[in-house]
């Protein structure tokens, strides 16, 4: 009695106790054996997990694009999607995800370098565009006017990215520049499309000077004069370091051999 119960229950499950639910499913069913057959249906991968998707036109443009995801399938809100040897940031997911889920994504065309706290090489497909129509956050007699660019970035929301904020400064130009013009972190949007810890940032940032220790060639401000924060016990860490010296160091110790020679006191 206990199977032919199991059995109906599983049944059940599968078309929906109410008319609704029945026609719920029947949608989801009708959408899987459509979906393949669907000249818009592609394989890609978002954030390097492979699955199929609908990829479809939108009216603001190439570089915009509608994404559909299978029943049963996810859109991760701020991933990275590969998709006709492009990169894609998908900037919206619909919260209607009952049937399937759908949202946009925007071609990247940046990779935004910076040094992490922890002194490691960041690196995030991002996009940027022009920032002119957005304020840079401060007041005009709080700065001096280098110059009048302005840029705007729209970035995922991962452990990484979170750690950006005002005042950081990055290298934004063509790669085959010869010429390369720095910006800071002036205005910092964190909720401007996360929805329950998913999503993406974005950023205004302004026209700054070069520094010294900006890497022109990788594309890395303060890349030889950054430092670590100062840790709780100064004593023992040298909180004026460069990163040269620290990797320096850190190479220094790994081929130093142990000492075998100490002994233990009780």
């Amino acid at each position: 009695m206990s199977d032919v119960w199991e059995r109906y229950e599983e049944k059940m499950s599968q078309i929906g106790r109410s008319k609704r639910s029945m026609w719920v499913n029947h949608t989801k069913q009708s959408m899987l054996r459509r979906f393949l057959d669907s000249p818009s249906c592609h394989k890609v991968a978002i954030n390097g997990n492979r699955q199929l998707a609908i990829i479809e036109h939108m009216q603001q443009g190439y570089s915009y694009k509608k994404i559909l995801a299978m029943p049963g399938e996810q859109l991760l809100h701020g991933g990275i999607v590969d998709f006709a040897n492009n990169k894609w940031l998908i900037t919206e997911v619909d919260a209607d995800n009952e049937i399937y889920e759908r949202g946009i994504m925007r071609q990247c065309n940046y990779i935004l370098r910076w040094i992490g706290k922890d002194g490691k090489l960041r690196e995030k497909w991002c996009v940027v565009e022009d920032g002119t129509k957005y304020l840079i956050g401060e007041k005009s007699e709080d700065i001096m006017t280098i110059g009048d660019s302005r840029m705007a970035v729209t970035i995922g929301k991962d452990s990484e990215t979170t750690e950006l904020c005002r005042g950081l400064r990055f290298l934004i130009d063509d790669t085959d520049s010869e010429f390369v013009t720095a910006y800071q972190i002036t205005k910092s949007n964190k909720l401007f499309n996360q929805f329950n810890g998913s999503g993406v940032f974005r950023f205004i940032l302004n026209e700054v000077q070069l520094q010294d220790g900006d890497n022109k060639e990788l594309r890395i401000a303060d890349y030889s004069t950054w430092k670590p924060p100062i840790p709780h016990d100064s004593d023992h860490v040298d909180s004026t370091a460069t990163v040269a010296e620290i990797v320096s160091a850190a190479i220094e110790e790994a081929a130093t051999p142990p000492d075998d020679n100490k002994g233990v006191w009780l």
